[in-house]
């Protein structure tokens, strides 16, 4: 399983999120400022709510309100840039779950 999707899972589970195969779309959460991310659970292709279809049980990432990179159970494809790459968004995820503490739940 890719890093990153390890990473968006370990935030859903802090948000308390749950059986997102059945929301009547896509989970969407904004990480942070830049990053932005619409996980699909379903079977099938799925919107989002920019209109975006997102392949099943993948990940569409967005950073700045950009595309930047789609991530399945077995890897993807994200922006390479010097600022929107996968250790960005990683460290992103990352803080985002940390800053929920188990207490905080």
């Amino acid at each position: 399983m890719s890093e990153v999707m390890l990473a968006i899972m370990e935030l859903a589970e802090r948000l308390g999120v749950s059986k997102i195969n059945e929301l009547p779309g896509c989970w969407e959460h904004r990480v942070d400022e830049h990053w932005w991310i619409a996980l699909n659970g379903h079977r099938e292709e799925t919107l989002c709510e920019n209109g975006t279809s997102v392949p099943p049980f993948h990940a569409y990432v967005e950073f700045n309100g950009w595309p930047a990179g789609l991530v399945g159970l077995n890897g993807g494809t994200i922006a390479a840039g010097t600022v929107a790459n996968e250790d960005s968004l990683l460290a992103a995820l990352r803080d985002a779950a940390r800053a929920l503490e188990p207490e905080d739940l």
